[in-house]
């Protein structure tokens, strides 16, 4: 894009982890190998919190087990009496509770962070993916605007002689970056040139009020009257079979039939894509096509970016790239990835953190519900970019969990060998 300064529908997004992201993609030219790489370092960094977050609930854990015995008895003892049951009950709570409450605080605090860095990068690269498909189609949007104002000029200068346009197929569109220019060609020989554009706007008069008025008219507002112009001059008339009506052949269509070439070829090597996902920023997913309709292009980027009279600009061409260049997105393999990788972290967690009380098997079950689920609906309803980051993530989680827990071991033995070390044995008996 070396001589695009076109005004985006969308602003480019900025924040803490757009920054981050953008280092990233510096070094790898990538954007999903950006992510990739900000999700491995995030987990390495997290990895001793969560392992200290584990070490928390290990001991917590293990006060509810001392409490436990204790309000057994009590429950037994005065099984008769509710409000004494209740008072010593209290009295048990607050023996313990100087022991819960600091690993009851980090649990909450962990969870706190975690939420907050999954919603933030959630909406910074929700935030990125309506910027970078805005981005893609203002790319092609201004390379076709060039097309047909290349074609104007033409027009003006030959007096408005259409006929070589009646074999779109001998006609070509060339953009020279060098020169910064387009270039309108007949088979080999250049009919027209002009400057490659990227604002459209010009300044009118009109009546306002009943005075005349200079106004200024947008981009949109120019491509609309060229694209209107073109599509009142009749190239060819086929007769509709069974009809009195005919199918006309305007020099719209023949300008966009012969400027495919130019738009598929910025298309590839303009556009994102990851092994099967053709669109990184649409979901993957065989519902999704990897290049949208007006209405599913105007619910990615927001109604309110879009401007008027784009339907009718992104309509005029869009559908003719469609027609070679989209296919199915995805076929669910990331959404799938991400609630195996979710249920396998969960399954490790449970096994190696060896939690054996019913309380805690309850909420395993319950987790290996909802965490699953909350993952697979995020990848399956949102673009590729972050589902990649949530799969990442939970590989990440499988495969740093067993090492955790060696950690926790060594320090759980640790502490053993000292405890068994400091503690002297007083033998008081005197053979006489």
């Amino acid at each position: 894009m070396a001589i695009l300064s076109m005004l985006l529908s969308v602003p480019e997004p900025s924040g803490f982890w757009i920054t981050i992201i953008r280092a990233f993609e510096n070094v790898t030219n990538n954007y999903v190998l950006a992510i990739i790489f900000l999700t491995v370092v995030i987990k390495l960094i997290w990895t001793p919190i969560d392992m200290f977050n584990r070490r928390s609930q290990q001991k917590m854990t293990a006060v509810q087990a001392q409490m436990q015995p204790e309000l057994e008895v009590i429950n037994k003892k005065y099984a008769k009496d509710p409000n004494l049951l209740k008072q010593k009950q209290n009295e048990v709570y607050k023996k313990y509770n100087s022991k819960s409450m600091g690993g009851c605080f980090l649990m909450l605090l962990f969870m706190a962070l975690n939420l907050t860095i999954f919603f933030t990068l959630f909406s910074g690269l929700n935030t990125m993916g309506a910027y970078k498909i805005s981005e893609s189609y203002d790319y092609l949007k201004y390379s076709y605007a060039n097309v047909l104002e290349v074609t104007n000029v033409y027009l003006n200068e030959n007096s408005n002689d259409v006929s070589i346009f009646e074999n779109p197929e001998n006609i070509s569109f060339v953009v020279d970056e060098k020169t910064n220019e387009i270039i309108l060609l007949n088979g080999e020989t250049e009919l027209a040139r002009s400057e490659y554009k990227t604002d459209f706007s010009y300044k009118t008069t009109e009546e306002v009020d009943g005075k005349e008025q200079e106004v200024t008219k947008s981009t949109n507002d120019y491509l609309n009257n060229l694209l209107s112009n073109f599509d009142v001059i009749v190239l060819k008339e086929t007769p509709i079979e069974g009809s009195e009506e005919t199918s006309k052949y305007t020099l719209k269509n023949a300008v966009t039939d012969s400027s495919a070439q130019l738009i598929v070829s910025r298309y590839q090597s303009n556009k994102e894509n990851f092994l099967w996902i053709d669109n990184i920023w649409i979901a993957d997913s065989p519902f999704n096509q990897s290049i949208v309709n007006y209405n599913g292009y105007a619910s990615q980027i927001g109604s309110g970016n879009v401007e008027a009279g784009e339907e009718t600009i992104y309509n005029a061409f869009i559908p003719k790239l469609q027609q070679t260049q989209s296919r199915v997105n995805g076929y669910f393999i990331l959404p799938i990835l991400c609630i195996l990788t979710s249920v396998l972290s969960i399954l490790l967690s449970s096994k190696l953190g060896k939690k054996k009380n019913a309380t805690a098997t309850k909420q395993n079950k319950w987790m290996m519900i909802i965490m699953p689920l909350i993952f697979g609906i995020f990848a399956l309803f949102y673009n590729s970019v972050f589902a990649i980051y949530m799969l990442i993530s939970q590989v990440m989680s499988a495969i740093t969990l067993p090492l955790q827990n060696l950690v926790l071991k060594a320090i759980d033995n640790r502490k053993k060998k000292k405890e068994e070390e400091t503690k002297v044995e007083v033998d008081y008996t005197r053979k006489f």
